[in-house]
């Protein structure tokens, strides 16, 4: 089917889209005053890589998501996902799912075992989702992905879950192991295992095997399941106001993340002393205006950082099916002034680590897999006072951070056209970062 034709059909399609949307929202509005605990806005795409895989831009290509969650512990979700396959079939289709889910928990001296079940809709097809995403690739001056879809129309199908969690908590420390089952019938069947490690109720790490088996409604369904199952690593981290997540698929080198905000976080008690455990994101350019993005846990003056940058390259945009994933896993050590008067404190952070070098052509060709050790520094200032702005037991704060990295061994790697200006000997970069001070006395 031509995308002239998508596009004419969807001004009938996305009428009823948007009024199925409005409705949504609507229930999800008047379910407010049911003493709502949270209300998270999300959204989700295949650039979160960490530094692993690929990043092909295909597949699971980009997403959102409406969770609102009662005291009472019921909760409703809204997920919309675009998946696309420009690499076999030059296809795409959408799904949406609305769900309703309730966790029921067990105790015994040993184990703590949350059991959830779920039930809802899923709808496929065109959804208009090619729309939205051609419009945000415009705005940031990337090639627009016009990919037929696999069915012009909508299907609906019943959606039914359940999650179990079981495990045993070693002071602040949680583990356990897993089981989550979704069943869609005229759909699609998964089932995933995992060993979940989880650090209060802040961060959790999942390492699983999933498996799918697809219905084939539609001839790209089959390619989208072998890119989504496997063994799979990921985590969950919760920050109050600001909430991420990350799963990669170790076998296939496919990967999804994203971030949501809580709208309802700064109506919960400030409880917020003082500063145990601290998260760090935010986004930093090099000389060539491309972004890495950072993600950093901290125990006191150390941390463990990752930063990945990925994409067509700035330096050859008019080619973008050449796409460069790099990423930085450090060590860091971090020094400067704690004054609880002063509005902006300067810092400085000593860094090791690992930087990976991938390049792709054509999605598809490794024309560099190097790995090679780095040294760096960082210096910046800190804005805002400890405490300043607080939302529960957590405290933001900001940070402008100017860093350099030296790449060792760096005459080693292949020398690549436009390439080489991405892998040193000196790396520089600077942006704005924000912290998530836990206080995890309350």
């Amino acid at each position: 089917m031509h995308y002239e034709r998508i596009c004419k059909h969807w001004k009938t399609v996305g009428l009823n889209l948007h009024s199925s949307c409005k409705l949504a929202f609507a229930l999800l509005l008047c379910t407010l005053p049911l003493h709502a605990a949270s209300l998270s806005l999300g959204t989700g795409n295949d650039w979160y890589t960490m530094g692993l895989g690929y990043n092909q831009d295909d597949g699971l290509s980009f997403g959102a998501e409406v969770q609102l969650s009662l005291d009472s512990g019921l909760s409703i979700q809204l997920d919309a996902l675009a998946y696309t396959d420009r690499i076999i079939s030059q296809r795409r289709f959408d799904v949406m799912t609305a769900s309703v889910s309730y966790p029921f928990t067990f105790h015994t001296t040993m184990l703590e075992t949350v059991i959830s079940p779920a039930v809802g809709l899923t709808i496929t097809g065109n959804l208009g989702f090619q729309d939205i995403q051609n419009s945000y690739h415009d705005l940031i001056g990337r090639d627009p992905v016009l990919l037929a879809y696999d069915d012009c129309t909508q299907d609906t199908h019943p959606y039914l879950s359940l999650t179990a969690i079981s495990g045993h908590f070693f002071d602040s420390l949680f583990l356990g192991l897993g089981l989550d089952a979704k069943v869609i019938p005229t759909w699609e069947y998964s089932i995933s295992s995992s060993m979940y490690f989880a650090y209060h109720d802040i961060l959790t790490v999942q390492l699983g095997y999933e498996e799918k088996w697809g219905k084939n409604l539609y001839p790209t369904q089959k390619t989208q399941e072998e890119r989504y199952e496997g063994l799979k690593l990921g985590y969950t981290y919760d920050g109050g106001l600001l909430q991420t997540f990350y799963t990669t698929y170790l076998t296939s080198g496919y990967s999804y993340g994203g971030f949501a905000f809580d709208v309802l976080s700064f109506s919960v008690p400030k409880t917020f002393k003082q500063n145990d455990f601290s998260f760090s994101t935010g986004f930093l350019y090099d000389e060539l205006g491309q972004q890495s993005r950072l993600f950093a846990f901290s125990f006191g003056n150390v941390s463990f950082e990752t930063q990945h940058k990925n994409g067509p390259m700035f330096n050859r945009m008019e080619d973008q099916a050449d796409r460069l994933n790099i990423g930085l896993w450090t060590i860091a050590y971090q020094m400067g002034p704690e004054n609880t008067k002063s509005l902006a404190l300067p810092y400085a952070k000593l860094l090791a680590g690992l930087q990976r070098f991938n390049l792709q052509q054509d999605y598809t060709t490794t024309l560099s897999e190097e790995l090679r050790p780095i040294v760096g520094l960082e210096v910046g200032l800190r804005i805002g006072k400890r405490g300043q702005w607080v939302s529960g037991n957590q405290s933001y704060r900001f940070r402008l951070a100017t860093s350099v990295h030296y790449v060792l061994f760096h005459n080693t790697i292949p020398k690549i056209a436009d390439f080489e200006e991405h892998t040193g000997p000196l790396l520089f970069r600077f942006g704005l970062v924000i912290d998530v001070e836990h206080d995890l006395t309350n």
